[in-house]
């Protein structure tokens, strides 16, 4: 599965829409790719019609002109936000109105989209058992996307230590087996996992009524304790037990499970029968740990109370193990990236701040809300920040802004910040044609992403105090994401009209299964493979167009399991507006 050419077959619409489609009470926006003078005059109004080309919906002028550096193009928009009434539509662009409220001349039209108050429903529900078919050690017979695979990396239940600790030997043999695939290859990381799961839990936390139970179809058989578990927690848990058995004695988490080289592209799961190794420790990957456990902690205490008392042991522990160690850890041993990603941090303060506020916000135990003081009292004023494995500031900005022992006048500040910071955002969000979040400098490695996690943080503002435009700049990373974009892609399989066909993703490959639910990382100015960096050098693209639908560009078409976790948010916020 990869393009014959980079750039071929590309969408061609000049009229871009979130090709999922719109809630019936929120902003509905589409934006028209205008070339030239001539261009901007053929295409002065719009029409909304059924997407059989029948009656007209909506009607109306576009915008003025706006201009988009990072597309490399001059914009209009349609604004059809008071189109309530569900059903699949087209937008179409002209000049010219006959009696009837019809163009006299359409020079463009847009893919069909929906308009419905469950019109996220199967996308959600596809994000969740994307994660179920990415499960490692596990055996998935998924009659919803047909991938049907026995079950792989069985030798993670014996993988062997890469080097000596002080509780065991190199070659030692440890069971790790469980958890998720990372991404497009089948090693598995603490750091996004833990970050990932973090995500998901707070999207429950925000918006529990959007997560039941039997929603996802999930392919496997749930243990007894699991039955009532909404579809979201049951996956999180399952991430959770293998974190956990990555956790030592002392409480410190060792970093990544893999093998010494890489599986080819096409090579399945189960013919991936390499020696499989424990590698490295991280104190960042500790705290991450930490905070996951302690958010674990509170979300399953009603439904898997057994569960939720081990979680937050788990992360006591490995609380303990940084308080009594410090000083920042990366641990690296010749060799332990040659077939699997290096996920390094020689840094922790941020996570650390992440792990004291959620064992704060769980516990209410002020000796949380101490060490901070003590160590962390710079980041109570830091600039939130989009979260991202690499920097987590925010997650615990947030948990202990919403923690009940929080001190008033901290949480206060922090939650003028939280606004401060969506007020410019918003600003920057109505500034762009597209309105998308995304600065010229954010279009690099997993781009969408960063566009989503900068949406979940809209929500969370307003969550602090409500504001309309808060919201309708989160939805626009949706309907970014979802293909109101300058290329006209998609950035989710299986979403849309024109979604990543062709995925770097080694399950997909070597299964032949197109799997929906993946938040590729989109457009990267900086062409980090070779595949997309010949795209860049030959079309000259702007930053918001570096992107091709190929195999090979693993920096622009790949996912990884903390790519799609900002969408449960964003999701979970637009079930509530669907209700």
């Amino acid at each position: 599965m990869t393009e014959s050419e980079p750039g071929s077959e590309r969408p061609t619409e000049r009229v871009r829409v979130d090709q999922v489609g719109y809630l019936p009470s929120a902003p509905k926006r589409a934006v028209v790719a205008v070339e030239s003078e001539r261009s901007a005059i053929e295409a002065e109004r719009f029409v909304v019609r059924g997407s059989d080309g029948g009656t007209v919906a909506r009607s109306g002028a576009l915008s003025d002109p706006v201009d988009d550096p990072d597309a490399g193009e001059t914009v209009r928009r349609a604004d059809f936000s008071a189109l309530s009434e569900p059903g699949e539509y087209r937008v179409a662009v002209g000049r010219g109105e006959t009696a009837d409220g019809d163009l006299r001349e359409t020079t463009g039209e847009s893919v069909p989209f929906r308009v419905g108050a469950d019109v996220y429903e199967d996308t959600l529900a596809d994000a969740v058992r994307l994660y179920t078919c990415k499960r490692s050690n596990t055996a998935i017979d998924d009659p919803v996307t047909g991938l049907d695979v026995p079950a792989g990396h069985t030798q993670d239940a014996e993988a062997r230590m890469y080097f000596d600790d002080a509780f065991r030997e190199e070659g030692e043999r440890l069971d790790v087996s469980g958890g998720w695939y990372d991404a497009g290859d089948y090693g598995k990381y603490v750091p996004p996992g833990a970050v990932t799961v973090g995500q998901m839990l707070l999207a429950y936390e925000r918006y529990p009524d959007a997560f039941e139970t039997g929603q996802c179809d999930l392919p496997v058989e749930r243990s007894a304790g699991e039955t009532d578990l909404p579809d979201l927690l049951a996956e999180a848990k399952f991430e959770l037990e293998w974190l956990e058995r990555m956790q030592r004695e002392d409480g410190a988490v060792y970093h990544k499970v893999a093998a010494r080289e890489w599986p080819a592209i096409d090579e399945a799961p189960t013919g991936d029968d390499r020696d499989r190794f424990v590698y490295g420790l991280s104190t960042f990957g500790t705290a991450q740990y930490a905070a996951a456990m302690a958010m674990a902690a509170r979300v399953y205490a009603d439904d898997a109370p057994e569960f939720a008392d081990r979680a937050l042991e788990n992360a006591r522990e490995a609380h303990d193990y940084l308080e009594s160690n410090p000083e920042p850890e990366f641990r690296f041993d010749a060799g332990q990236d040659d077939g699997s990603g290096p996920y390094r941090k020689d840094t922790d303060r941020e996570e650390r701040f992440w792990a004291a506020a959620e064992l704060l916000k769980t516990t209410g135990n002020t000796r949380y809300a101490d060490y901070l003081e003590v160590r962390f009292v710079d980041l109570f004023d830091a600039a939130p920040r989009a979260p991202v494995w690499t920097d987590t500031l925010s997650l615990g900005q947030w948990a202990y802004l919403t923690a009940d022992a929080a001190d008033d006048a901290r949480a206060d500040r922090l939650a003028s910040a939280f606004l401060d910071y969506a007020d410019d955002l918003v600003a920057d969000i109505e500034a762009g044609g597209y309105r998308c979040a995304l600065g010229t400098d954010d279009y690099h490695w997993a781009s969408t992403k960063l566009a989503l996690s900068k949406g979940g943080m809209l929500l969370l503002a307003n969550a602090i105090e409500p504001d309309e435009r808060y919201v309708a700049g989160a939805l626009d990373q949706l309907h970014y994401a979802f293909g109101r974009t300058p290329t006209g892609y998609s950035y989710v399989t299986g979403q849309g009209t024109h979604p990543p066909r062709n995925p770097h993703d080694r399950l997909v490959e070597g299964t032949e299964t197109d799997i929906p639910g993946m938040v590729v990382s989109g457009a990267n100015r900086n062409g980090d493979d070779e595949r997309l960096a010949e795209f860049i050098e030959r079309t000259d693209a702007p930053p918001a167009k570096c992107y091709v639908d190929a195999t090979e560009s693993y920096s622009a078409n790949e996912w990884a399991i903390d790519y799609t976790a900002p969408i449960f948010l964003l999701l979970g916020h637009a079930a509530t507006m669907g209700d």
